[in-house]
């Protein structure tokens, strides 16, 4: 592993808050983030063997959460798209915005006010929303980043302290189309979509 993970025996778990820093999990290297979701693989089974190897390497356990969830869910592919995510060309992103609200007025037959909105590297999915006030805002329903080499498509749900969070893949069938991508939102299976 790098120099950045390595502690001193006076490191306490209170030096590393659990305080999500997006900038600081997208920036680290690739070979880190592999290292880190094999290790932590390794323990998935053991809550306490997880939270002592985020503090001894100086991660916050959700970082360590969020590189295992994008390798298990996608490989180094994953990370790339967390890393450094493709730009999505204007064609593929316009094909895209159009397949989505396709499905979404054909599930919902147009009752859903949404805004897909294309964020260069991914494609945004929000629900808009109206507070009691009667101002409107978005809601964050999903993220859609593409690999452009093998065309495959990653889905992120918002997690409630502001991070796009990989999304498992669906258990059977083409599992990186965009259509299938769009069926797990429509599902919300594990409740992560859908203010």
């Amino acid at each position: 592993m790098e120099n950045e993970q390595v502690s001193s025996d006076n490191d306490s778990i209170e030096d590393f808050p659990e305080k999500w820093d997006q900038w600081r999990a997208d920036t680290r290297s690739l070979d880190t983030m592999r290292q880190v979701a094999l290790d932590a693989m390794r323990l998935t089974d053991d809550d306490a063997a997880f939270y002592d190897y985020a503090a001894k390497h100086h991660y916050t356990v959700n970082e360590v959460a969020y590189y295992l969830n994008a390798y298990e869910y996608g490989g180094d592919e994953g990370l790339r798209a967390i890393h450094v995510p493709d730009i999505i060309e204007l064609e593929a992103a316009r094909r895209a915005t159009k397949m989505i609200a396709k499905l979404l007025d054909e599930w919902y037959e147009g009752r859903l006010p949404y805004r897909i909105t294309d964020e260069g590297t991914a494609i945004g999915v929000y629900e808009i929303q109206q507070r009691w006030d009667g101002e409107k805002f978005l809601f964050p329903v999903c993220q859609l980043r593409l690999t452009v080499a093998s065309h495959h498509w990653h889905l992120y749900w918002m997690r409630k302290f502001d991070a796009w969070w990989p999304y498992p893949l669906p258990e059977q069938g083409r599992k990186f189309t965009l259509y299938a991508r769009m069926v797990q939102v429509y599902e919300n299976r594990w409740v992560c979509f859908w203010g």
